[in-house]
């Protein structure tokens, strides 16, 4: 099974040297903050893209790193800023508009006439939007940037949103004609989670087929929580829409000692959030350490499917026996007990193709809802078996039970009193409606609730037995009259 990166949307790249407001502009028209803004110069790396729409146009709105640095000729070039250079050339290989921001309160700099000489030898139409116009007084300069040979100019400022509606007025245009006429929201959202360094970026990449996002030796070097939209043919050749989100690596807390770290670590809690599927990366070259146990509560607090994926299995091929790593992962990560484990290399490509059918077979998963009536059977027939053990108390007793939620997978299970259940035996009536329905990879919550009537709550649901509703509509009737007669002595 194949992913499929090409895109059906009309791409606008915005581009610009570092800290002019690229990422702010791009929030702005998103209306939420996807990118990170700082006043640190080069915070965006990779490529962050995420489709939109404008006066029924839509299209891919991509926020590239900074450029500070255009020429590969050009000696003392850091390392990131060549690995930015190479994603801003692809970003504008692809697009069919560009945005150049500048900084109009500096004026023209060389490095925005190299970026829009560059722009105007590939062909592309270029709106240069001059940013910082925070005082409509200095509206005036912008004509000093006609020298960048635009199609249009605008004075914008991100700060106040001055002229942002104008800007993308303008954008559209220029933006083609898609071939689709809507954003969908794809239902396939796998976020790619893990400490640094564990091989995520290079996982995705794997996955895709060529270099999506930036990979270093370097820690740290992803920072956004970068969306990629992908297409691919499940078994039966049909084509869906996925979307696979690179994060940056968790670190704990105490090593967090900058804003942007913090500002990552928040990009990844809402990525591990508002995914469909989470793959868990684990360094298994390192072992399991207290980092990556910081990852899993983030997940089971999250209640996300999950899949543990062991990393760099290419260095213990022919060392170790695979049982033997399995066995000592789940060891260290018992609460994921439920997540299914694979171990691969980003490296030589062992088991990457089990990646994406795991993921389809936890989202189907997802989507299972257990009928009331079936769930009680389940559970009648459990009891029936183990019966629950005495905790001294007394014995518990399970009237009736109904799913609430998936995922995660909530049951709420209506009793006769909780402290009479032991807690080994919660876990059982999980391992048992796991094994029942085939809940792979899904975390499952099990609700107790106390029933001291026969309540209102069960009244309309098929699930009671017909002698207790028939027992019930009578206790409702004798109320209702009785009430009414209460009502009658008392007003006379």
């Amino acid at each position: 099974m194949k992913l499929n990166t090409e895109n059906k949307l009309p791409v606008v790249a915005i581009v610009g040297r570092p800290n002019v407001g690229k990422s702010s502009l791009f929030n702005v028209i998103m209306r939420k903050r996807i990118s990170i803004v700082h006043e640190e110069s080069g915070v965006t790396r990779d490529r962050v893209s995420m489709p939109t729409q404008w006066q029924d146009k839509p299209f891919l709105l991509i926020d590239t790193g900074g450029l500070g640095v255009l020429s590969k000729q050009k000696k003392n070039v850091e390392m990131f800023d060549g690995l930015i250079r190479d994603q801003l050339m692809v970003s504008v290989e692809d697009a069919d508009l560009v945005v150049v921001v500048t900084d109009i309160t500096a004026g023209v700099t060389p490095m925005d006439r190299e970026v829009c000489k560059f722009l105007h030898s590939k062909g592309k139409k270029i709106i240069v939007a001059c940013n910082k116009t925070d005082n409509p007084e200095i509206e005036g300069d912008v004509g000093l940037f006609s020298s960048l040979g635009g199609e249009e100019m605008m004075p914008i400022s991100c700060f106040h949103k001055r002229n942002i509606q104008e800007l993308l007025d303008v954008m559209a245009k220029y933006i083609p004609k898609a071939e689709v006429d809507t954003v969908e929201d794809p239902a396939l959202k796998i976020a790619v989670a893990g400490r640094p360094n564990a091989g995520k970026s290079s996982i995705i990449n794997r996955l895709l087929g060529h270099e999506r996002v930036i990979v270093s030796e370097v820690a740290g070097t992803t920072r956004d929580a970068v969306d990629i939209p992908f297409t691919y043919k499940d078994e039966d050749g049909e084509q869906s829409n996925g979307m696979l989100i690179d994060t940056a690596g968790v670190k704990q807390r105490k090593k967090v000692d900058n804003l942007v770290d913090m500002f990552s670590m928040m990009r990844t809690e809402e990525a591990v959030q508002r995914a469909s599927v989470v793959f868990f990366i684990l360094d298994i070259a390192e072992g399991v350490t207290l980092n990556d146990k910081k990852i899993c509560s983030m997940i089971i607090k999250a209640g996300r499917p999950c899949v543990i994926v062991g990393n760099k299995w290419d260095l213990y091929k022919g060392k170790k026996k695979r049982e033997d790593v399995m066995e000592d992962i789940r060891r260290e990560l018992p609460f994921l007990a439920y997540a299914p484990l694979l171990l691969i290399s980003a490296k030589d490509g062992t088991a990457f193709d089990k990646i994406l059918p795991m993921a389809l077979e936890i989202t189907e998963q997802a989507r299972i809802n257990v009928p009331t009536a079936l769930l009680n059977q389940v559970l009648h027939d459990m009891t029936a078996r183990t019966p629950p053990p005495s905790t001294g108390k007394g014995w518990f007793k399970i009237y009736y039970a109904t799913m609430i939620e998936n995922p995660p997978a909530k049951f709420v299970i209506f009793c006769n009193k909780k402290s009479y259940v032991q807690k080994s035996y919660i876990g059982f009536i999980e391992k048992n409606i796991r094994n029942a329905f085939g809940l792979t990879g899904i975390p499952i919550e099990v609700i107790l609730k106390e029933r001291t009537h026969l309540q209102d709550k069960f009244r309309e649901d098929g699930g009671l037995p017909g002698s207790v509703k028939e027992k019930f509509a009578e206790n409702q009737q004798k109320s209702r009259w009785r009430s009414k007669k209460y009502r009658r002595k008392n007003r006379n």
